[in-house]
């Protein structure tokens, strides 16, 4: 029978990951502010509802290391984070096209979907369910490490992380990772980018790399991006959404109604903010509409990758 945590902290947890450990445990990472970490950590220590196997904090965030039967419930104030580690991840970290990669999916399948993630990477447990989504509709499925193992640390400053890890650099690590799609021979590749993932995603449909495109609420795309587009595209944005502002979105599919040679379908999503396809929470609301945008972009696909 499952457990569940039910931790009270009296500070601010911006974010929460989890991963899965080699050992097969729980790995839960609290995003809080560093000046507050050691504080909250304290806070931890001293709750004896259950027995932490380790509570440790390093930069931009508090770690847990939990057994894998466990759940967590983090309140603060009336706002509750339900996470669940009921997920069993089917795909497994492979090195491919030179870099770290999550695969899943049939081996034998003639059509592949890269996927490329948002800032945080490819290890929040989201990512990965999402990978295993679209596997599970028969597509090889990958999803790389852009970041080699260096991801966005929310609350951290943003500009020196871009630096060294430019959305317009992306198309250099995604190449050899096409090559190595059509070296096992996969005839058709499909590629959707979330967020930082949507300019790489952009870039590459520049060329007759992919045949088919899902942009979704792609921050740092621009109507250049768009402009360049050579091959079947879908644009996900949110009504909500900061980044990628609605008006532009609708820019977007002004660009492409200009372009009847390339099929399009770009989608406004009402009452969701930036990144509702990957950093959902567990509400009714977030889960649908997450899923609703999921299916979006697997029609896609399989529009024009199955035909």
């Amino acid at each position: 029978m499952e457990q569940k945590i039910r931790l009270f902290l009296r500070y601010s947890i911006d974010r929460l990951y989890i991963y899965m450990n080699y050992e097969g445990s729980l790995l839960i990472k609290l995003v809080v502010l560093d000046s507050e970490a050691l504080n909250a950590k304290s806070e931890i220590d001293n709750c004896r509802m259950v027995d932490l196997a380790n509570c440790y904090v390093e930069s931009g965030g508090l770690f847990l290391l939990l057994n894998t039967n466990l759940s967590l419930d983090i309140s603060k104030n009336d706002a509750n984070i339900e996470m669940s580690s009921d997920y069993c991840e089917k795909g497994k970290v492979k090195q491919f096209g030179g870099l770290d990669c999550y695969i899943s999916g049939p081996s034998h399948s003639e059509t592949a979907i890269i996927l490329i993630t948002d800032v945080f990477g490819f290890a929040p447990s989201h990512s990965r369910e999402i990978a295993d989504k679209v596997a599970a509709a028969g597509y090889y499925t990958v999803l790389p490490d852009f970041f080699r193992g260096d991801p966005y640390q929310h609350g951290a400053p943003l500009t020196p992380w871009l630096k060294k890890h430019a959305p317009e650099e992306g198309i250099k690590d995604a190449i050899p990772i096409i090559e190595a799609l059509k070296g096992r021979g996969i005839t058709k590749i499909g590629v959707a980018g979330f967020c930082w993932g949507g300019k790489v995603a952009a870039d590459l449909s520049k060329y007759p790399y992919v045949e088919a495109t899902v942009l979704l609420h792609p921050t740092y795309t621009t109507t250049e991006d768009i402009q360049g587009d050579k091959v079947p595209i879908s644009i996900l944005g949110g009504e909500k959404d900061t980044y990628c502002k609605p008006e532009l979105v609708k820019e977007f599919e002004n660009i492409l109604k200009s372009k009847p040679e390339v099929d399009s379908f770009v989608k406004i999503v009402p009452g969701v903010d930036h990144g509702w396809t990957l950093r959902y929470n567990s509400s009714e609301f977030a889960l649908k509409k997450a899923a609703e945008s999921h299916n979006d972009m697997l029609d896609w696909f399989e529009m024009h990758l199955r035909y």
